[in-house]
This record gives C-alpha cells, structure tokens and sequence, in this order.
C-alpha cells in the first residue's frame, strides 16, 4: 500500500513540475473553446499556401522569425517558407528539434535544426527549471553545433564540416534524401562542446521531418537555363609576378557577394559584368545581391545561373563599367607542387590574400561524395580558405585563374592541418559548354597569349 502511495505522489509532482509541457499536448486548438486563446493564436497566424514554383503545401513566415530562443512558436516538422521583407527572395526549410528535460532537476536540453535544400544549420538550447528533487535556476544559453557533425541516412554516413553552427550539404547528401526509403531512418551525431556541460549526442530526426525533406529535396530544384558563355584568350606577362604584383593585377576583379541569407566572394570571367561563386553563397534562396569591390565599386546583382552538382553559380551585375575579366587557365589542370593564391573575402573581410600550393588534382571520384562536390575535379591546396573565402579565384603564377575556391575541411583535432579545396576552372568552362578557342601562335600552356614586354599592365 504504501508503494503505492509513494507512485501516486510521485506521478503527482511528476505532473505538477511537468504542467507546461503536458498543456501544450492536451490542448486542442482546432476546437471553439481554444483557437482564439493567446497559446493557440499564433497556429492561426500563420498563412498555409501553396508555392507556385514547387507545388508544395507551405506556412508562409516573415524572414526575421527568431528561433535561437527557448519555446520558438514554430511549425515543427511543416515546410515553412520564409519570406524576405526586404528582397523579393525566400526559402523553404523545415526545423526539427530534439527536447530533453531532466526529471529530476528540471533542467532543459533543446537540441534545434534548421534544414533547407542546401545546408543544415545547428543550435543546442539549455536552461533552468523544476524536477522531482530539486530546482535549477539557469538562464537560458545556446550554443552553435560544433565544428563537425555526422548525418547518416539508413546506412549511409556523411561528415559535414562547419562553422558558426552551419554545414553545407554534399551533392550526394542531396540525392539520398531524394531516395530515402519509407522505412529508414536521419540520425545525427554530435562532438560534446567544451566547459558547457554538453556531451556526445545522438540526436534522432522525427518522421514527420524526414516525409518533409524527401518532398523538399524532390520539389525544390529548378531549371535554370544555362547562359553561353565564350572563352577569351587573355595577355599574360613572360615572366613569373611575385605576390603582391599577383594581388594587384587580381583584387580589382574579385568581389564580395551579400544577400539576405549568404555571405561570399565572387569574380568577373568576362568585361560584361558576369561573375562566378560557388552555388551553396547563393544556396539561401536570394534573388538579388549586393556586389562590392577592392576599387570601391557597389553594385547589384541577379543569380541567373545555379549548377548544384559542380557546386558554381552565376551572377549578372548590373553595371559593368568597373567589370575586368581575370584570365582564365581553361586549358590545363594544374600540377601538384605548382604556387597558387586564394583571394576573397573570409568571414567578410574583402581583398584577403593568402598563399600555397597545389597539394593535389582529384579527380571526380565518390570517395569525397560525403564531404565535398565529387563529379569536379578538385584542386586541392594548403593555401588557406576560410567561410566567406568560397566563390574566390585560386590563381597561379602569372594571375590565371585555375579553380574556385570552394570548400575547407578543418583538421581532425589538430591530428591533420586544414584541406582546402577548389573546383577546377576548367570543369566549370566544360559544364557551360564553352568552346576552347581556335589554335593560335605564342600561347602559353593555360591558352592565353604571352606578351614579351618587359614591363607588364593587366589593370
């Protein structure tokens, strides 16, 4: 009998410590007496309407909807559209959140993701509250996932790479999703976060979620009409440009790239105004971004061209006054050992610099299929590439383009140094079916003609 007591006291405080949450399941908001109440009155707020460019059922949200706090008033597991107040732009996401509260204390572990066609963005959410013995009074943190994460789909394993709690998907990461079984399972596995308290996590990706993302990713890819684009032989000195000449002739062409959701650099492959990125800077959905330049040019852009499985994109400025074209190396990959600069703008900062080698040319190959674009060839380099850096020309020793910068893979626990990575120029030039241009007299092995004078102008 008094077992039994002490399972009735139990449930009891069980309950009472635990209202909050087994209200919110109890509540019907579909029903009269509930659906104008302050907690249900947000589930009418939202706007469900069908998106015209993918045919998907969508909650329609404002942009600067702010989900990096406790209890977000979100569609948990929905396709919600986020639409852009400022630019005629949006995105399709779906967020999934992971909620543990500890029985006997009450503290709360909130793990939240936010996932679109392109990359995943990862929070983790504590704070304070009241269990069977006793009380904690912490206030409210989050903290960015950590800099890697492990997703495996049924029994496929992908290792994402990231910063600031966002990874971007592989191409491969894509079409598995596209073919997920009905049965099969998203699972996530985290590193524990240093001084915080948070461990090694497993974090299991709802079913709801999982139908959700296999729409998404079936549904949200467009046809994008693909520009022709011409080869132009360019003039390039006889003789090899030390760094700084490099920087000189090459920063006046290589821009910054800011939209609503991405953050890159870019440069103009012709005198028109036409600029080329990696596609994951204009993966947030933005029509319109706004073009800066080492030279103080300021400018507006349009993506009119998306190739998700080289991972480049391409952008037409508006203006083209201040647009002189970098040479391009279209001819020849480049061979390991060979000197090459990075230029762009990490984490925002225009005309960065830095300097290597080619460490190695990688062919296509599904080896890299979880880590990075695997149908381009890839250079591979120690000159360093940081978030913002993607969408940089990587050049070589006369100022030639021969790769984008794409990709940085951080050393595992400093058992390794970082692995850069960019997509050969010449891959690209291929996928827009670019013609290589006629045969002609003092070219150089990259294509472009050599001039002799002894004092050599590019800008």
């Amino acid at each position: 009998m008094r077992k039994l007591i002490l399972l009735v006291i139990v449930l009891g405080f069980g309950s009472f410590f635990n209202a909050q949450e087994l209200l919110a399941v109890k509540i019907n908001c579909d029903s009269p007496v509930h659906k104008n109440k302050k907690r249900c009155s947000e589930k009418y707020l939202r706007n469900v309407v069908i998106d015209e460019d993918t045919g998907l059922e969508v909650i329609e949200y404002e942009k600067d909807v702010d989900w990096k706090k406790k209890n977000p008033k979100i569609a948990w597991s929905k396709i919600i559209k986020y639409k852009s107040s400022l630019r005629n732009s949006y995105e399709l996401t779906i967020f999934d959140r992971d909620y543990v509260s500890d029985f006997s204390t009450g503290a709360v572990k909130s793990y939240v993701t936010k996932w679109n066609t392109n990359k995943l963005e990862g929070r983790i959410l504590t704070w304070g509250g009241c269990g069977f013995w006793t009380c904690t009074y912490e206030s409210a943190r989050y903290y960015d996932f950590p800099g890697f994460i492990e997703i495996f789909v049924g029994d496929k394993r992908f290792r994402l790479r990231g910063s600031r709690g966002e990874f971007q998907f592989p191409y491969g990461f894509a079409k598995r999703i596209k073919n997920i079984g009905e049965n099969e399972s998203i699972n996530l596995q985290i590193k524990a976060i240093p001084n915080s308290g948070l461990a090694d996590k497993f974090i299991p990706i709802g079913d709801e979620t999982i139908k959700n993302l296999k729409l998404l990713f079936q549904k949200d890819t467009k046809e994008w009409n693909k520009p022709k684009y011409e080869i132009a032989r360019a003039s390039i000195s006889s003789k090899k440009l030390d760094i700084e000449e490099i920087a000189s002739i090459t920063l006046p062409s290589v821009v910054k790239l800011e939209g609503d959701s991405g953050l890159g650099s870019g440069f103009f492959i012709n005198n028109t105004g036409l600029i080329v990125t990696n596609m994951h800077v204009v993966a947030g959905g933005d029509k319109e971004f706004t073009i800066s330049g080492d030279n103080g040019l300021k400018d507006q852009g349009e993506v009119i061209y998306v190739d998700s499985k080289l991972d480049f994109a391409l952008i037409q400025s508006n203006n083209t006054k201040n647009s002189k074209a970098l040479p391009l190396c279209f001819s020849k990959y480049p061979r390991p050992g060979q000197n090459v600069i990075a230029l762009g703008s990490p984490l925002g900062l225009a005309g960065t610099v830095t300097r290597g080698i080619v460490s190695a040319v990688r062919q296509p190959s599904s080896d890299l299929e979880d880590v990075v674009p695997y149908y381009v060839t890839l250079i591979q380099t120690d000159a360093a590439i940081s978030p913002g850096n993607s969408g940089g020309p990587l050049v070589n020793s006369n100022g030639e383009v021969v790769g984008v910068n794409t990709w940085s893979l951080p050393g595992d626990e400093g058992r390794a140094q970082n692995l850069n990575f960019a997509i050969s120029i010449v891959d690209i030039l291929r996928s827009l079916n670019s013609e290589i241009p006629v045969e002609a007299e003092n070219t150089n092995s990259c294509g472009n003609f050599v001039e002799k004078e002894s004092i050599f102008k590019f800008w």
